[in-house]
């Protein structure tokens, strides 16, 4: 019994000293950041129809028809109808002031944004100039973006941890240490800014030129949180 009790001490003790030593290892917490430029691939574009009418039957049917010749037009283009799409619809009456705080019926609108994908970039300002010029009246917005998102974040990734790990060796022998191991890694974020473009143009029936679209590159960015072990 008593060899029992006292072996029990001995773990007990080791464990503690366990313990101990590794709440004391010293350790260097820092942050790493990685940026990679990319240039864009694909672009969104979305274009609103909007229409008003006191009748809600014709306000509904003038709607449909424009927002089949924008699309028609777009697939025309040689824009695959897979990346075309309506992305909202909203139908609501329309109410005026009359000057005495009182609302006034003032017929219905329609709303109708179509949201196109161009994989061809140099096809973006004639998308744009088609569908103005067949029945849309505003362009909500245009985002550039990369399809292959993951190789460019990845890329941004590595980069990041390449960036602590340089960070962590200058403290490290600034203090007269050396990086020894990792206690902890964290990912922050890796992201994709793209540059947008809200409510870029309106109408213009009587343009004669291509609307000039310059897409720019993007910025593939991450960031980690590493605590590095210093001997």
């Amino acid at each position: 019994m008593t060899k029992i009790f006292f072996c029990a001490i001995l773990i007990l003790i080791t464990a503690f000293q366990c313990t101990a030593y590794a709440a004391e290892v010293p350790t260097i917490s820092v942050a790493g950041e990685g940026i990679v430029e990319a240039p864009p691939d694909c672009a969104t574009i979305s274009v609103g129809v909007i229409s008003r009418h006191n009748d809600a039957v014709k306000v509904q049917a003038e709607n449909s028809r424009l927002a089949a010749n924008v699309i028609n037009s777009i697939a025309a283009l040689g824009i695959d109808k897979k990346n075309i799409r309506t992305g909202n619809y909203n139908f609501h009456q329309l109410y005026r002031n009359d000057g005495n705080n009182r609302r006034i019926f003032d017929g219905y609108e329609v709303s109708n944004s179509v949201t196109i994908l161009v994989t061809d970039l140099s096809k973006v300002g004639k998308v744009i100039d088609t569908a103005l010029a067949n029945g849309a009246n505003q362009v909500d917005s245009l985002t550039f973006g990369i399809r292959d998102r993951e190789k460019f974040q990845n890329d941004a990734l590595r980069l990041a941890v390449r960036d602590a790990m340089k960070k962590a060796e200058i403290v490290a022998a600034e203090l007269g240490k050396r990086v020894t191991g990792v206690h902890s890694v964290s990912i922050n974020s890796a992201s994709i800014g793209a540059p947008y473009v809200e409510r870029m143009a309106m109408a213009n029936m009587d343009a004669k030129f291509e609307t000039p679209i310059e897409s720019g590159t993007l910025n593939c960015s991450a960031s980690v949180h590493v605590e590095f072990i210093i001997n």
